[in-house]
């Protein structure tokens, strides 16, 4: 159909993370002993426990490989950075850019929508986040160039080092805490091209067995997450997946940016044509990102 993008949803396996135990969590463990016999009796040992660290982390990526050169004055290029550690940290963002362009700032997408707007995005190059937590940033390029390469990192403020490393004092209430396997310190990349792709669709799925495991029998339920994002501005786009053979769709579990859509052919953006979940986005400007989620059940 003329003027219309329309997306078709490509497969990446995404395992599902299971969450760290909260810093300061004291772990508290009793034995016990039974004796048998004429009167038998129960004798308790002593009671052990241990207190958890906390566990400094950072997690970065770009929000696309690639950003097409628009030509404007300023280019904002995303990233998220995330705290895969187990207690609330604070991260210091620092960019850099070559081939002659400059980074004028860093900063953070206020209003969470995916898209740069100079009169709300304002702040510092700094993120505090809860354990498990995302938040975007933008980097903003001046005299972009094609071929560029714009590189962002991401430092607690707690301290960095070594996988293992001490930081004395530098948790919750003045506990200590202890560097995670990134170094408290993560590097993202993304390139800018003249040629960039209009549009990206990633998909992952996570699978939830009746027993709670992760295992895909039988009456697991799947739940697909497609992204989608668009570095230039894309008109009528429509995403569509297919639900695939061996499963049937999971009535009422369509959502867009976690809101609730109908399965029905009506005021909404979304249907369920026959087995294949559409969802009608829209004239998509450049910068957005729309998340789509629905669920399978393995039959």
């Amino acid at each position: 159909m003329a003027g219309m993008a329309v997306i078709a949803a490509a497969l990446s396996l995404a395992a599902p993370t299971r969450a760290a135990t909260p810093a300061g969590t004291r772990i508290v463990n009793t034995a016990q002993l039974v004796v048998a016999g004429d009167a038998p009796r129960a004798i308790d040992s002593n009671t052990v426990s241990v207190a958890v660290d906390a566990l400094v982390d950072v997690a970065l990526a770009a929000d696309a490989a690639s950003v097409a050169v628009t030509g404007a004055a300023t280019l904002p290029v995303a990233f998220t950075v995330t705290n895969s550690g187990n207690a609330p940290a604070g991260y210091n963002l620092t960019a850099s850019v070559d081939l002659g362009a400059s980074v004028t700032a860093i900063v953070p997408d206020v209003d969470g929508n995916g898209r740069y707007d100079p009169a709300i995005d304002k702040g510092e190059a700094t993120v505090t986040l809860a354990a498990g937590a995302s938040a975007r940033v933008f980097v903003l390029v001046a005299g972009a160039a094609n071929g560029a390469t714009v590189a962002a990192t991401a430092t607690a403020h707690a301290g960095s080092g070594a996988a293992g490393t001490l930081l004395p004092a530098a948790g919750p209430a003045g506990a200590d805490a202890v560097v995670g396997t990134s170094g408290a310190r993560a590097s993202a990349t993304s390139r800018l091209a003249a040629d960039a792709a209009a549009a990206r669709l990633d998909k992952a799925q996570s699978v939830v067995a009746p027993d709670g495991s992760a295992r895909a029998v039988v009456g697991s339920v799947v739940t697909y997450t497609l992204v989608a994002r668009f570095a230039r501005d894309c008109p009528a786009v429509e995403v569509s997946d297919v639900v695939p053979d061996g499963t049937r769709f999971v009535a009422g579990s369509m959502t867009l940016d976690d809101r609730p859509l109908s399965d029905g052919a009506d005021g909404d953006v979304a249907r369920l044509d026959g087995s294949t979940v559409r969802v009608a986005l829209g004239d998509m400007p450049a910068g957005t990102t729309r998340t789509i989620r629905f669920k399978a059940i393995i039959l």
